[in-house]
């Protein structure tokens, strides 16, 4: 058992298998929600790693397990067609995450 999985598309997930990373291909917001949900209840399983697609598609079921800051830890990589979104500096997601905004001196 790898302490690591992977959810997202076809092509994605096929570039995973090659590094030794098992996943499942999903091609809908259900097939999404079934394996995320399979995978949380996976035993060992320390890393989750979703494609933004696939984390835009389960954007609340996500938000809600990093709230309980428990295992497994859910990491969002681009897929094979690139960002689909804006990008967020640090200072960004600290400020989304804690409520925290960091300001420049002068």
């Amino acid at each position: 058992m790898t302490p690591y999985r992977f959810i997202g598309d076809k092509d994605t997930a096929l570039g995973f298998r090659f590094a030794g990373v098992p996943g499942d291909e999903v091609n809908t917001q259900e097939e999404a929600l079934t394996a995320f949900n399979a995978a949380l209840k996976e035993q060992g399983l320390v890393i989750l790693v979703l494609t933004e697609q696939v984390a835009q598609w389960l954007n609340p079921q996500v938000i809600a397990h990093k709230l309980t800051a428990s295992q497994p830890y859910i990491a969002t990589v681009e897929d094979v067609w690139g960002k689909r979104g804006k990008t967020q500096s640090l200072e960004q997601l600290i400020f989304e995450a804690v409520g925290v905004k960091i300001l420049e001196q002068k």
